[in-house]
């Protein structure tokens, strides 16, 4: 189907300050699990070690639905317009390459770190094998870093827009999927609908959506329709943050994690940060430190909990806490750098051209053969026996050669038999007909052959001379 097309005054290039912001969530949620929550990483309470940082790094809980609308934003500009086999093929290359690396060597700092990091037990050789697929929550299988739940709801979102990709992405489809997906996912819940709740992610659809109609209005410029979908996402994102969020991560973190009118500010915040960064003049930034920083974001999210947290126990007794985070936070911005450079660039283009091309091939070969050439390919029918002469062959168009098989069976079924033919007078020996006709007068002997004229022919009403003995 035909796509919109992108318009001339949003066709820009890569949005630096967008990278930037990325990774102060990524920032933001690392601070989060080295000081603002409970871990097995310090001998003492969060709320000891870090008596007042942690009641505000405790808001870098709130980093990954930070997350989510960047991507909602990101996402829907890498799809737009572009076909469904490339769209999964740059998701597939854009996430599993550093995935796996993060997979293996947490794997193999949890099994050598059975003492004080506890999740081996409980996965085993098997369970990592499986987190190697990214779907290891749809078998009730935990994930070797407690970060991974973000990579499920992400995939959950792309598997929504590939759908919507099939039939095109257009401006429409998106509002109404910005109206629909909070609201039925908030009915699912309500209704106690295990599955669809699961899939619908009623706790972070507004955020996604969100970043959606962020897009839209940097695509298109600003509408009613988005604005008013903005204010509904808005109020749903603050039903999940109180349903939610506060208790779940009070619940992670030990300690409160903030007030409900403190996070509303910060949800604003966010928003009004993606808007600056994507509508405003700091968009024309193109500093290539940011785009930089915003390549270390995913590999330094998927090494930092499990392996930063082994990092600070084994420094512990050597450097005082905050030197201790410093150096761990440097130690894991060189890892990630090192997985995206010799990891993610080379591995991932890779495999998102061999992804791409045998999508490409699959969703070829699912096209059905037009009609056409079904029968074009048909064997001809057997040519009905003819009682005269055939006239000379006319070229006839196509669509009545592919059709005249199917017009002589109708007609053989609908139609009533045809009687026996008429069988033809002998024809004389010489190939000539002679027919006798009584004019008055001398003798004649007129002579008609079936060539010009029927057996029965009349005779003219003017008379032909007649030439006598």
């Amino acid at each position: 189907m035909r796509q919109e097309t992108t318009s001339p005054a949003r066709a820009r290039g890569r949005l630096a300050a967008l990278d930037g912001l990325r990774f102060l969530a990524a920032l933001a949620v690392v601070a989060f699990h080295f000081t603002g929550r409970m871990s097995p990483a310090w001998d003492g309470g969060i709320d000891t070690v870090f008596p007042t940082l942690s009641k505000l790094t405790v808001l870098g809980c709130f980093g990954p639905y930070l997350f989510f609308m960047i991507s909602g934003f990101v996402v829907l500009m890498s799809a737009w317009g572009r076909p469904v086999a490339g769209f999964l093929a740059s998701r597939v290359g854009r996430l599993f390459p550093a995935y796996w690396l993060a997979v293996v060597v947490t794997g193999v700092v949890l099994f050598t770190n059975q003492t004080f990091l506890a999740g081996w037990e409980g996965l085993g050789l098997p369970g990592v094998t499986l987190n190697l697929t990214m779907f290891q929550s749809a078998f009730g299988v935990g994930h070797v870093d407690g970060v991974y739940w973000t990579l499920w709801a992400e995939l959950k979102f792309y598997l929504i827009l590939a759908l919507i990709a099939v039939a095109g992405i257009t401006r429409s489809r998106m509002l109404l999927l910005c109206l629909t997906w909070p609201v039925l996912g908030a009915l699912a819940r309500t209704t106690e609908q295990r599955f669809l709740t699961e899939v619908l992610m009623p706790d972070y659809a507004p955020f996604f959506c969100i970043g959606v109609l962020l897009y839209l209005a940097y695509r298109d410029g600003w509408g009613a329709a988005i604005g008013l979908l903005l204010g509904l996402n808005y109020v749903c994102g603050l039903w999940a943050i109180d349903l939610y969020y506060i208790p779940e991560t009070t619940k992670v973190a030990g300690i409160p994690a903030g007030s409900f009118a403190t996070l509303a500010v910060l949800f604003t915040l966010c928003i009004a940060a993606i808007v600056v960064v994507t509508m405003t003049r700091v968009s024309r930034i193109g500093w290539g430190w940011l785009t930089t920083l915003g390549a270390l974001t995913y590999p330094l999210y998927l090494l930092h909990e499990i392996n930063g947290w082994t990092l600070i126990r084994h420094l512990q007794p050597v450097l005082p806490a905050y030197a201790n985070v410093a150096v761990t936070v440097l130690v894991l911005l060189l890892l990630a750098h090192l997985t995206a450079r010799f990891v993610e660039k080379p591995l991932g283009n890779r495999l998102r051209r061999a992804v791409e091309r045998d999508l490409g091939r699959s969703f070829s070969r699912l096209a059905t053969v037009p009609a056409g050439e079904r029968a074009e390919q048909a064997p001809p029918a057997a040519p009905a026996p003819q009682l005269i002469a055939p006239a000379a062959p006319v070229a006839e168009p196509a669509t009545a050669a592919m059709a005249r098989p199917l017009a002589q069976l109708v007609d053989q079924l609908v139609s009533p038999p045809t009687p026996p033919a008429r069988r033809m007078p002998p024809v004389p020996a010489a190939g000539r007909s002679t027919v006798q006709f009584h004019v008055p007068g001398p003798r004649s002997t007129p002579e008609c052959t079936p060539a010009a004229a029927p057996a029965t022919a009349e005779v003219p009403a003017q008379r032909r001379p007649v030439s006598s003995r």
